[in-house]
């Protein structure tokens, strides 16, 4: 079968956004049912399980970092496998164990096999294109794996009813798809086969480097919005099951309409640009979000938290894509941008889960929402006052 390069192009579009639909519905189920399995069977505080569920974001942190500078010289197809395959093994052993330590050393090898997975596929699909064509991209994968991320929360939400240790069985299976999926569109597709590493690439095409300093307020924002996400994912089901008294089902059915929200953004994000190279449209993101947990401090019932979530899934899509396109606009290094800012993302995701697990256990959900919102209109206000400083000097240079 003989391939053009269109053709390529469009397996290769959809390989890469259906593996990042299973594998982040993978990772998030995982990640939730780890939650209720850490309190059923280690029973553990919410602070202690925080801390624990941020064992593989931490080695994924560090391994993103360490990684950062070698990892250019392989084929991103081969650290995707590598990075599914040690995921699986370590899912298994944190499924099969009755000792805390040896499940917080497979937690610990989770997070680092996983640093070798998104940088991967982010600086994949992005290699080379800009503009309309690197917004289609990107928020194709945003809506992938944000679709994922909707289904698992549910569907985790029943398996854990049934067994705390089902979805981590379910979840053995579909990593073995998406590794799958990879090695066989390799084998099957001389194109995909052929992409070479980051490295290679950009010693044979000659490209000029022109990035957006607007990204480093974009990586501001999904720092803070990640933080909140990470509340959501890891505290809001704890504060449901002890406090609102509500299933786990019902639970993950409310973290549904947040991720089905996200998902429709991404969609109606990737149609339109009038958000892009905008630093007021940044600052409207980051000042809704602190103001959305301000204002849940009172919330107690199912709906007010339902209106909460479908708020914040528009604000999450929106600074997610903010980073992600910024960061990746005019770089000719997209997989270590993508590095930094899946770097940043796990720095939100492990603030929430440790502190916020701590502010929890020690005062109430309403006490970190309280401290959230404080703190993102703070630093809001920096943001500001920095932008605005930049902008009198360059008018100053200009006048001069």
């Amino acid at each position: 079968m003989e391939f053009t390069k269109e053709k390529t192009d469009a397996i290769q579009f959809w390989v890469l956004n259906f593996s990042s639909f299973i594998a982040q519905l993978t990772i998030a189920m995982v990640n939730l049912a780890m939650v209720y399995h850490l309190r059923n069977s280690f029973a553990l505080s919410a602070d202690k399980i925080g801390i624990a569920t941020s064992i593989s974001t931490t080695t994924y942190l560090v391994f993103c970092i360490a990684g950062s500078s070698y990892t250019t010289h392989f084929r991103p197809r081969n650290l995707v496998e590598i990075s599914i395959a040690g995921m699986a093994l370590s899912v298994g052993v944190f499924a099969s164990t009755s000792h805390l330590g040896v499940a917080y050393v497979s937690l610990a090898f989770y997070g680092s096999f996983m640093s070798l997975l998104w940088p991967q596929i982010e600086g994949w699909f992005s290699r080379g294109k800009e503009g309309k064509q690197l917004n289609h991209v990107t928020n194709a994968f945003n809506f992938s794996w944000s679709f994922g991320v909707g289904i698992s929360s549910y569907l985790a939400g029943l398996l854990v009813e049934r067994s705390t240790t089902l979805p981590f069985w379910v979840g053995l299976g579909l990593f073995g798809v998406v590794f799958l999926l990879i090695y066989l569109s390799s084998v099957l597709v001389p194109g995909i086969r052929a992409v070479e590493s980051e490295h290679k690439d950009n010693k044979t095409h000659s490209r000029t480097d022109s990035s957006t300093n607007l990204r480093f307020y974009c990586w501001i924002g999904i720092i803070i919005l990640y933080t909140g996400m990470s509340v959501i994912l890891t505290i809001f089901p704890l504060y449901a099951q002890d406090v609102l008294k509500i299933s786990e089902s019902t639970t993950g059915l409310l973290l549904l309409v947040r991720g089905f929200t996200t998902c429709i953004s991404f969609l109606l994000l990737g149609k339109t640009g009038f958000w892009q190279f905008k630093k007021r449209y940044i600052f409207l993101v980051q000042g809704l979000f602190a103001l959305s947990c301000l204002l849940a401090i009172g919330f107690t019932s199912l709906i007010s938290y339902a209106l909460f979530f479908f708020l914040f899934g528009i604000l999450f899509a929106a600074a997610y894509d903010q980073s992600m396109f910024h960061g990746a606009s005019g770089s000719i290094n997209r997989s270590q941008r993508m590095i930094i800012h899946e770097v940043l993302l796990t720095v939100g995701t492990i603030l929430g889960a440790v502190l916020g697990g701590y502010i929890y256990e020690v005062f109430s959900f309403s006490m970190v929402l309280r401290l959230i919102g404080s703190a993102t209109l703070i630093i809001l206000a920096l943001e500001m006052s920095v932008a605005f400083v930049m902008q009198l000097r360059q008018k100053q240079v200009v006048v001069e």
